[in-house]
């Protein structure tokens, strides 16, 4: 027993010895990842007094707080944490996101309890009311107590809540009858209030969802809004806790120097330095800052996979992770050899196995290490103790902590007809353009001409032979831009002439016998019988339950689905509909899985380039631990490349490969192909999902989307297809505000700031090649402060992964792009996109737009610019 728990006994010793280092002093070399046990070791020691964690950025104090908790959880459940929002860049109003909790948090730290404090630099200094003005305003309800109802009604309007039709948000009331529904800030839930006169009769929680009742409850405190709580602020977080005497901890101060000069307020920065100079400050460092402050004594704890973060030479990109497990076991011999004691962890007793498994496949010997289960974020080297603890993330999925996503190099580029949608609203003089009943002329722009009444603005349409067709502007409905292969040569049509109706008929034929074709395919799919893969077994609920995030309701019906269709005999097609990054990509994955597990191949078929290369790591990374080999084929690879890549599918040697349009070619086979996955159908042609179908009558087919077309999504209601939807959002995630507004200067410079105020990054989509470099020198004239990139797929493809690498990195601020971030971006510090001409935009297209940003659990925002009135027949 002794033996197993050797790890925790080092640990808990070396947390409860006091640091020796005394006031004013710091702490050098202290990265992110070892930052919670250095906090917990300080709150053991000082149980008496307040600690208060101040960090550059926001990002960095919620992943702080968030780390803090898994450690306390584990060590010292009785210790408690608060976390401090900040307001809007200083400004005297909030962010919706951080109205109530910073509401809460002030409220909590007046009852005097000892805890941890974690803030951003500007949530500590952001104005904060007299703590009096919040005590005298505070409400707390108790069941039977006199409280006259319509002063309570009154008393509600003056805290600044909102009187709304239901109460479903913090800081809103509704009344109906003699019941008043409220939700204050300082609870997670409302309350239904009843009253009988002016008695409160009952106090009932209640799903501000459902509005239904849950269960009754003896009181509740209701504390003013945080919007009103600015009104004649004069001070700042620190006030709060100044007579307790709290040890302020400053982490990488000169960030947060740097963050208050570019984002702080007149004023904020004199006060900055007068916390820093007081006695109980202890600045917390990291290697770049160490060097410069000699007096800086170690921290004394380090992240036990810093062997994981150095940079590997490309040519080993393809063997990171075996490379990298081959590091890990050196390490561990290196660790043993230096007298050290080494534990591998692992987050449960359902992948304990694994780890087990892991250690005999590295050729570990088994009383070399330790395992245990503690379910931390990352792992801990402390010399001090001769103690090392690695993490199974650590071993199991290092990719996702020593690299960071790049783009491939050669990226598709954007065809004109990518860049400027078919509309009426993108034409410029000199475009084909496509008249329903005419057929294709050259657009010459707009004329005015004398009509009944006055002018009348008029469509000039330039077809064969020099002939002129005038279009009344309210007939532009009949116009659109000609989409054709970008290689043909456009022959315009003759105005009078049967050539344009004749290609009309014969299109119509061509699709009643793709209509038909598809019927057929649809018929023998039906009657056949496909392959039914086997039930589940233990590796499949292991591997389910390594996903790094809990399961939502909807997850759980969705693969429960799916994986019944492919236990059946009858071949699958199945529709998953959700709402970007609500889990589409991991139900596939698991679904691969189950398909890879049967001895079956997978085929993932995606609209871009980017978008393969973001499901090529993520599917990398949930298979690291299986001999499951994944590849991805594109038209951009080298033709070397294709013909290994398409020989070893045939031979059976890949068991997924994930690719864009170049899978559906006549050269690719499969040898044991059964499930198929599209993704971003809606991106696809009908014919071209009809052909990966045809390549096999049985297959599996499952078809992901967050916007189905009619045709899919009537297939789908019609009963011809099934459907899952995924409708929950993820734990902690917010919906995206969306903010339409007339292209302004101010409007977009705000939204800018706030948004790098808080530490995060904007897409701003300026969908025209030609100005995009006058669009970002604008941006930065408004925008001084601000780090700049721009990127569009007519760039050279080397420049543009250096830049969008620089962007993943957090060197850029704003990103300057074209749609090429439409599909496969994945950047969870990019909260807010700016969008220009929306109005020439689809609705599924901004959507998807929309959706790259919002896939962590802070606020995002979307703010759809249109041209103002004066501008909108314009190019603006």
């Amino acid at each position: 027993m002794k033996r197993r728990n050797e790890w925790r006994s080092r640990l808990e010793a070396w947390l409860d010895t006091p640091f020796r280092s005394g006031a004013g002093a710091a702490l050098g070399n202290l990265s992110q990842e070892a930052l919670p046990p250095i906090l917990l070791r300080f709150m053991r020691s000082r149980k008496e007094s307040p600690l208060l964690l101040v960090c550059p950025l926001l990002a960095q104090a919620e992943d702080a707080e968030a780390r803090f908790r898994s450690w306390r959880d584990l060590f010292s459940p009785g210790l408690r944490s608060l976390f401090l929002p900040e307001s809007s860049a200083g400004r005297n109003r909030f962010m919706p996101e951080s109205e109530p909790a910073r509401a809460k948090a002030l409220h909590e730290t007046l009852k005097g309890a000892d805890a941890l404090y974690i803030c951003s630099v500007a949530g500590l200094l952001s104005p904060a009311p007299d703590p009096e003005s919040i005590l005298s305003r505070t409400i707390e309800l108790r069941k039977g107590m006199e409280l006259p109802f319509r002063a309570f009604l009154e008393r509600l309007v003056e805290m600044d809540y909102d009187d709304e039709y239901e109460a479903a948000v913090p800081g809103e009331f509704s009344q109906r009858g003699g019941i008043i529904d409220v939700y204050s800030p300082a609870h997670a839930f409302p309350v239904r209030l009843e009253f009988f006169g002016d008695e409160l009769d009952s106090l009932r929680r209640y799903d501000p969802a459902s509005q239904r009742t849950v269960c009754e409850i003896e009181g509740y405190t209701i504390i003013p809004r945080a919007g009103l709580l600015l009104q004649g602020s004069g001070t700042d977080f620190y006030a709060y806790l100044e007579a307790r005497r709290p040890l302020l901890l400053v982490l990488y101060p000169e960030q947060c120097r740097e963050h208050l000069e570019r984002f702080g307020i007149p004023g904020q920065l004199d006060r900055w330095e007068d916390l820093l100079a007081r006695p109980e400050t202890l600045l917390l460092l990291d290697s770049a800052e160490t060097a410069k402050h000699p007096s800086a004594v170690s921290c004394g704890c380090y992240p036990s996979a810093a062997h994981l973060r150095r940079e590997l030479p490309d040519e080993l990109a393809g063997s990171y992770t075996q490379l990298l497990r081959q590091l890990s076991a050196q390490q561990v011999a290196q660790w043993r050899d230096s007298g050290f004691h080494v534990a591998l962890l692992s987050a449960s007793e359902g992948t304990m196995p694994h780890l087990k498994s892991l250690c005999g496949e590295l050729k570990i010997p088994k009383d070399a290490v330790e395992t245990g289960i503690a379910a931390l974020p990352d792992g801990v080297m402390i010399p001090e103790m001769k103690l090392a603890c690695l993490v199974e993330s650590e071993l199991f999925s290092p990719a996702s902590k020593g690299r960071r996503c790049q783009l491939e190099r050669k990226l598709e580029t954007e065809s004109p007809a990518e860049i400027e949608r078919s509309a009426f609203s993108e034409l410029d003089e000199g475009d084909y353009a496509v008249h329903v009943l005419h057929g294709i002329g050259i657009y010459k722009g707009l004329r005015e001409a004398g009509a009944k009444g006055g002018l009348q603005e008029l469509m000039l349409l330039e077809y064969a032979d020099g002939a002129e067709l005038q279009v009344p502007v309210w007939q532009a409905h009949l116009v659109s831009r000609y989409v054709g292969a970008q290689k043909t040569v456009v022959s315009l049509s003759k105005l009078g002439g049967k050539r344009w109706a004749n290609t009309k008929v014969e299109a119509v034929r061509a699709v009643r016998d793709l209509a038909l074709d598809m019927l057929k395919v649809q018929a023998l799919r039906s009657s056949a019988s496909g392959l039914a893969f086997p039930e589940d077994d233990l590796a499949q609920k292991v591997f389910e339950e390594s996903f790094a995030f809990d399961d939502t309701p909807d997850q759980v019906r969705a693969n429960s689905e799916i994986k019944r269709d492919m236990m059946a005999p009858k071949p699958m097609d199945r529709l998953l509909c959700g709402d970007v990054g609500y889990g589409k990509t991991e139900m596939a994955i698991r679904a691969a899985f189950k398909a890879v597990m049967a001895g079956k191949q997978v085929a993932i078929l995606v609209p871009t380039t980017i978008l393969a290369q973001q499901h090529m790591y993520s599917f990398m990374e949930r298979f690291a631990e299986y001999p499951v080999m994944v590849e991805m084929l594109s038209r951009f690879r080298d033709r070397s490349e294709q013909r290994q890549i398409i020989a070893r599918l045939a031979e059976r040697k890949i068991d997924i490969i994930i690719g864009t349009h170049r899978l559906l070619q006549p050269d690719v086979h499969f040898r044991e192909l059964g499930l198929v996955i599209i993704d971003e159908e809606q991106r696809f042609g009908v014919e071209h999902k009809e052909r990966l179908k045809r390549m096999r009558a049985t297959v599996d087919v499952l078809t992901m989307t967050a916007t189905p077309i009619p045709r899919t999504l009537y297939m789908a209601m019609t009963g011809v297809r099934d459907l899952s939807t995924i409708m929950t959002a993820p734990g902690q995630r917010l919906p995206v505000q969306t903010i339409v507004s007339q292209h302004d200067d101010e409007v977009i410079s705000s939204a800018i700031e706030r948004e790098l105020a808080r530490g995060g990054q904007v897409f701003y989509l300026h969908n025209r090649v030609k100005t995009i470099e006058d669009c970002c020198q604008k941006l930065r004239k408004l925008v001084p402060s601000a780090r700049f990139g721009i990127a569009h797929g007519r760039m050279d493809e080397d420049e543009l992964e250096e830049i969008m690498a620089s962007f993943l990195d957090g060197k850029t601020d704003v990103l300057v792009c074209t749609t090429i971030i439409e599909s496969g971006l994945d950047i969870p510090n990019a909260n807010t996109i700016i969008i220009e001409r929306a109005d020439r935009f689809g609705l599924a297209e901004l959507y998807q737009l929309r959706g790259r940003v919002g896939r962590w659990h802070h606020q995002a925002y979307s703010y759809l610019l249109l041209p103002k009135n004066d501008t909108l027949s314009g190019d603006a």
